[in-house]
């Protein structure tokens, strides 16, 4: 799979074999990620202010399907989802590759090249895929976010 955005854009746009498959988009005003992929659509909800935590939540049923939690110093994050626990982090320094995997190892690598990237994934699953892409386009916004106050 590959991704694209444009400067200044809200939305970012996942494809396969060059269609459109996915998405993942800010919400106006709200705070809120709406994210779709393959017919799945899930809205991560980011709450706290110095300790944050996003919830992933069901757009059909407005349920929590699972959360993710922001280490420390945001290097890593845990998903919580599915009565399972994934680790994602960052796999260099430049912050442009980041894993996600369990107790068996990487599921999905992702590769950033400025306004375009990959997903290559071991698995099927949408909300995970989804959730990965999402952790650090978040944790991108909170380092641009202080950054720009600093």
């Amino acid at each position: 799979m590959n991704w694209k955005t444009k400067l200044f854009r809200k939305q970012f746009e996942i494809y396969r074999d060059n269609i459109i498959t996915g998405k993942l988009r800010k919400e106006d005003w709200s705070g809120k990620i709406g994210g779709e992929l393959n017919d799945k659509k899930i809205v991560f909800e980011t709450k706290g202010f110095f300790v944050h935590k996003t919830q992933i939540i069901n757009i059909e049923d407005k349920s929590e399907i699972g959360q993710v939690n922001y280490h420390k110093w945001k290097a890593k994050s845990t998903i919580k989802y599915n009565n399972k626990e994934y680790q994602v982090q960052f796999d260099n320094f430049f912050r442009s590759k980041w894993s996600v995997s369990n107790e068996n190892g990487i599921l999905i690598k992702y590769h950033s090249h400025g306004f375009t990237g990959t997903i290559i994934s071991y698995t099927k699953d949408e909300i995970l895929i989804l959730t990965g892409f999402f952790i650090r386009n978040f944790l991108k916004q909170k380092s641009a976010r202080v950054a720009a106050a600093s």
